[in-house]
């Protein structure tokens, strides 16, 4: 895509991951994106000037913490170059997270998900329940990828083209 394709498309997405916030009553998991990934830093804004409990993922030893983000909250540079919240790192299985906005490098029909090959989000869900929302330009369909047996499918994918249940996607 191109950089004004691209800048379109991030702008919808976030429309989209506000959208389905406000249909989702509670705390919002949302990331700090790498260059190459859809860039969701305006629905996170908008989240936290909106008041909502938002969590940022950090990454420690291979592990997802979680850090509350308000207008107040400093970044820096982390793990992978990823900008981070500086704060109090919590564990995600004593965190109560509605929705968590993550960010994908392809996606299937059924919710299948490839990310950047950790496991980290996998080991984040197994503890932290929640809705599941992944995040890619909607050009990042496959029809399907090899999963393993701790792979979590996501609930919904987001898109510059929609919101929509794993199954829907065709």
């Amino acid at each position: 895509m191109g950089e004004r394709e691209r800048r379109e498309a991030d702008e919808a997405v976030c429309a989209y991951i506000l959208a389905l916030a406000e249909a989702v009553p509670g705390a919002v998991c949302i990331y700090s994106p790498l260059p190459d990934e859809t860039d969701v830093s305006a629905a996170a804004r908008e989240l936290v000037r909106q008041g909502r409990e938002v969590y940022f993922p950090v990454m420690r030893e291979g592990e997802i913490k979680l850090v509350s983000v308000t207008r107040r909250t400093r970044f820096t540079a982390g793990a992978y170059g990823i900008k981070e919240p500086v704060g109090e790192e919590r564990e995600p299985a004593e965190t109560e997270i509605a929705l968590c906005i993550t960010p994908l490098t392809a996606f299937t029909r059924g919710g299948g998900r490839v990310g950047r090959g950790k496991g980290c989000y996998d080991r984040f869900f197994a503890v932290c329940p929640c809705i599941k929302a992944g995040v890619a330009y909607s050009c990042a369909y496959v029809k399907e990828v090899e999963l393993d047996k701790f792979d979590v499918p996501m609930d919904v994918m987001i898109t510059q083209k929609g919101v929509l249940r794993a199954e829907e996607i065709k």
